[in-house]
């Protein structure tokens, strides 16, 4: 008897055993960001990802950069670049190259990575950034996450249509304080209640678009905060 009891309890632990592997696994998701060769218009990032993703699929796994040293990447000007995942328990090591606006040599510059699902909701990250003085001549050694801080994401707008009207709130009945034409770009600020419109920054104030049909949101939208 006391023989059928350690099988089944041995049973049962390699039944669960996966589970809980997979569980763990889930919520390590990405880490090690690093960087290797770098200058002051070019930067080369990989991240470890563990195959394992929550949320909606498809996921996505993003590369940005911080090039103004406010700690807010991946703001207008600031690229992001994307790689889908599948979720499916596969271990992988991504990398990106991002490529942006020469800066100044002795410029810091910073770059992180973080995932979201297809709804827009942070799956892994931000991870901790790396940061470096860059020079124009490409810096070659790897170099890992090295300051400490919570990095904050920027969600951008781009317009896929001719033009988008801009009003003062988020009603077509406000009234219309300007227009963005086909592939302009915003920075997101907050979103209304119905998540049908974003306020945006706009000639040194804010407007509301009306985004779901004009414009495609890049970032963690679907937690920008409820400014209205």
């Amino acid at each position: 008897m006391k023989t059928r009891a350690a099988l089944r309890l041995i049973l049962a632990l390699s039944l669960l055993a996966p589970l809980l592997l997979s569980a763990s696994a889930a919520e390590a998701n990405i880490n090690s960001l690093s960087v290797h060769r770098r200058t002051c218009s070019q930067a080369t990032a990989f991240v470890n990802y563990d195959g394992f993703s929550g949320g909606t699929a498809p996921y996505y796994i993003a590369f940005t950069v911080d090039l103004n040293d406010n700690g807010i990447f991946g703001e207008v000007g600031e690229p992001t670049l994307f790689a889908e995942v599948s979720g499916n328990g596969s271990p992988l090591v991504i990398g990106r190259r991002l490529t942006f606006r020469n800066q100044r040599e002795g410029s810091f510059i910073a770059v992180t990575a973080y995932e979201v699902d297809s709804e827009g909701f942070f799956v892994g990250g931000p991870l901790e950034p790396v940061r470096y003085s860059c020079t124009n001549r490409p810096a070659l050694n790897a170099t890992a996450s090295n300051t400490g801080i919570a990095p904050r994401i920027a969600v951008v707008a781009r317009v896929f249509v001719n033009r988008v009207e801009v009003y003062s709130a988020p009603s077509a009945t406000s009234t219309l304080v300007g227009g963005l034409g086909l592939g302009q770009q915003v920075d997101v600020l907050g979103r209304n209640a119905r998540n049908d419109w974003v306020q945006i920054r706009f000639n040194g104030g804010t407007g509301w678009i009306m985004w779901q049909t004009q414009a495609r949101l890049s970032g963690a939208f679907a937690q920008l905060p409820i400014v209205e």
